[in-house]
């Protein structure tokens, strides 16, 4: 997932230079812009080694793999990036600089970034791409559904008062991979790492069970706000409008990263403001996405502070309080978040696999690389904004609920297998 992309609206004038002033300097990299650049500027002038060291910061977008791959001039060459994929770290890694082993763990964010025994980079922030956020009073006193078969049946009662039950912003083709994502996870999480893995596994039953179980959701009619049509024109940051400004709908699926948006563009009260977990197939889904801080060669004394000094909590804090960040560096749990967030169950859930080794589990898209995991207009991105049309997109008035039910099922095994020949072609 691109979360440079999620929140548009709070997109300020890129910010592409720092505060250097002749000292010896220490450029970063990163792909955010906008709010989310301001907040990293404020973790960076919190940097002690400001004494000693000037520090620069430019956005690169979707440049971050250009200069992680050391494939632009020197005088351009970061010291330290922020990478969103790690697979963008394990293609790179002759161009890393291997960090201190001392920091190594065997928890699961350390293995993303672990190659040959060696520790490639520190995570800074991560996310909490499970939830579903709603407003308080759609449930009146009723508790929010735990399980998928509950959840589909408020969508089900909603719609048929009239009430679209979610929006989706499905012109982020990102969003409707992170519905697939939660959805297999929670139904195989076995498949699902296979996948991640790069196993040949998109036949596999549970893949086409997952695809099955997104069709009957998003078969349900009047499930979307506007329909499809509307969906495929929502970004993700208006599909949360829908909900807490506009009140077109009465949930959206959305990562952590939503609540500064919400708050600071809502007419919803804040104490309106509710999140669920994304709710179980089979096992609860814990999906996670991250940013994590590397070490470009050649090695600089400064860089390797600073990226020392990104994986602490007073760094962390510097940015968690406005929201739109976790972070697992905060054993004592100092670190203060938004007070309506209920940020406690959420830092439970992205820290439970460090010793485990599986609970946490990180977004299949970041992990995959090539065609498959794709950009606008083809990879799974394309294949997915099908399916959605597909089955979203009643065929004739007065279809029965078998019809669609058939129609759903055959669209996700085209989906499967167009899923299938897109890792092919990516091999």
């Amino acid at each position: 997932m691109r979360r440079r992309d999620a929140i548009k609206v709070l997109a300020l004038p890129a910010l592409a230079a720092g505060c250097g002033d002749g000292r010896s300097g220490i450029r970063v990299a990163g792909v955010w812009s906008g709010w989310e650049l301001t907040q990293f500027r404020k973790v960076l002038d919190a940097f002690p080694g400001r004494d000693t060291w000037s520090v620069s910061v430019q956005s690169a977008g979707d440049d971050i793999a250009v200069l992680v791959g050391n494939r632009v001039a020197g005088t351009a060459a970061p010291n330290v990036a922020l990478v969103p994929f790690p697979q963008l770290v394990r293609d790179n890694r002759d161009h890393l600089v291997p960090l201190r082993a001392e920091r190594a763990t065997d928890s699961v964010w350390d293995r993303l970034l672990t190659f040959d025994g060696e520790v490639y980079g520190h995570w800074f922030k991560v996310a909490h791409k499970s939830l579903v956020w709603y407003r308080s009073g759609l449930l009146g006193a009723g508790r929010p559904p735990r399980d998928w078969d509950a959840w589909l049946a408020l969508c089900r009662d909603l719609a048929s008062r009239g009430r679209p039950p979610l929006s989706i912003g499905a012109a982020d083709g990102w969003v409707l991979t992170d519905w697939f994502e939660n959805v297999l996870l929670s139904l195989d999480p076995q498949v699902y790492r296979a996948l991640a893995a790069g196993a040949a596994a998109w036949r596999h039953p549970s893949v086409l069970a997952a695809l099955r179980r997104l069709g009957e959701a998003w078969s349900i009619p009047g499930v979307v706000a506007g329909g499809a049509g509307r969906a495929l024109q929502t970004q993700f940051d208006q599909s949360l409008l829908d909900v807490f400004r506009y009140d077109r709908a009465a949930m959206v699926a959305g990562a952590d990263f939503a609540w500064p948006f919400i708050t600071q563009y809502a007419t919803t009260p804040s104490d309106q403001i509710e999140w669920f977990a994304f709710p179980r197939i089979v096992e609860r889904p814990v999906l996670v996405g991250g940013d994590a801080a590397v070490l470009l060669r050649p090695a600089t004394e400064g860089g390797g502070e600073l990226i020392d000094w990104l994986a602490t909590p007073r760094a962390a804090g510097r940015w968690a309080g406005e929201g739109g960040f976790l972070t697992i560096n905060d054993p004592a749990r100092g670190v203060a978040y938004p007070p309506g967030l209920n940020a406690g169950p959420l830092i439970e859930d992205v820290v439970a696999g460090s010793g485990d080794g599986g609970l946490v589990t990180f977004d299949l898209s970041d992990q995959l690389g090539g065609r498959l995991a794709g950009a606008e207009g083809r990879g799974t991105w394309k294949i997915f904004k099908d399916f959605f049309v597909e089955v979203s997109t009643p065929r004739a008035p007065g279809e029965s609920a078998t019809e669609r039910a058939e129609r759903a099922d055959r669209a996700a095994d085209r989906a499967m297998t167009a899923l299938d020949a897109a890792a092919r072609r990516s091999a």
